[in-house]
């Protein structure tokens, strides 16, 4: 009913403007015809001419309001998880595998929630995306500061720790090299000693050999054939008797003090 009634006020409307044309015309014609005078036919048509063009556009304006178009509500946008697209906090360390490395996440890190998968979320940080335990993250900013700050007096702990152990470490180390080059300092005196102790034997063998030929009264030698001869003139090696025999003393007390030494550098072994 409303729209049958809205038309035929729309068709009414539009007609009216042709009507009054029409009457206009006609008065304008008796009036000529009647000879009036021009100020009062140019006053007459101005008026007619406004009340026309009131009522040309007037039934627009109806026909505007009285026939509204069709609104179609927009769909309504699909439900999302309040964790969405939120920003949250890590709580704890996080470390996530990426090409050539692995990137860790300190406490009180960032990030924004992508997808809620239950009991993990999919997160964003730095445009990296991973997965996080809910336990792992918080919305509370207060508490993610308290949790980076424990995070950071546990990592400087960590790096005092690790710099006593280096420390001890290097000193152990220190301590092993020097006792490695003690360990080859006493192999090497120890066989500096054995050589000594060993050269200073053969030089006592060699100079008892000497004396006993400077005793000699007789001095033998040998025939062309090999015969052993015995002369009757006196050894000229006698001479040497004193210097032969003040060397072998030297030797052999030098040989008693490498053997005291060699027997102590034994012991320590």
């Amino acid at each position: 009913m409303e729209k049958g009634s809205a038309a035929r006020l729309f068709l009414f409307s539009s007609e009216l403007p042709l009507l009054l044309i029409g009457s206009a015309f006609e008065y304008t014609s008796g009036k000529r015809m009647s000879q009036m005078s021009g100020a009062l036919t140019r006053v007459e048509g101005g008026t007619l001419a406004l009340t026309l063009m009131a009522l040309v556009f007037c039934p627009i304006s109806i026909g505007a309001t009285d026939t509204p178009a069709d609104f179609a509500p927009p769909p309504p946008s699909p439900p999302s998880s309040s964790t969405d697209s939120q920003s949250f906090f890590l709580a704890q360390y996080v470390s996530v595998q990426i090409p050539g490395g692995i990137r860790g996440f300190v406490p009180g890190t960032r990030v924004t929630v992508i997808t809620n998968l239950g009991n993990r979320l999919r997160v964003k940080a730095d445009d990296i995306e991973f997965e996080v335990r809910k336990d792992q993250v918080t919305p509370d900013q207060q508490m993610a500061l308290r949790a980076s700050q424990v995070d950071t007096q546990t990592q400087q702990k960590l790096a005092a720790s690790m710099a006593t152990q280096q420390q001890q470490l290097f000193q152990d180390r220190q301590r092993e090299q020097i006792k490695q080059q003690e360990a080859k300092s006493a192999r090497d005196r120890l066989r500096d000693l054995e050589q000594r102790y060993n050269a200073l034997q053969q030089e006592e063998e060699n100079l008892q050999s000497r004396i006993g030929e400077a005793q000699q009264p007789v001095v033998a030698r040998y025939s062309k054939s090999g015969t052993r001869i015995y002369d009757k003139y006196a050894n000229p090696m006698r001479t040497q008797l004193p210097l032969l025999r003040s060397r072998l003393q030297d030797v052999q007390r030098e040989k008693k003090d490498a053997r005291r030494q060699l027997e102590a550098a034994q012991r320590q072994r």
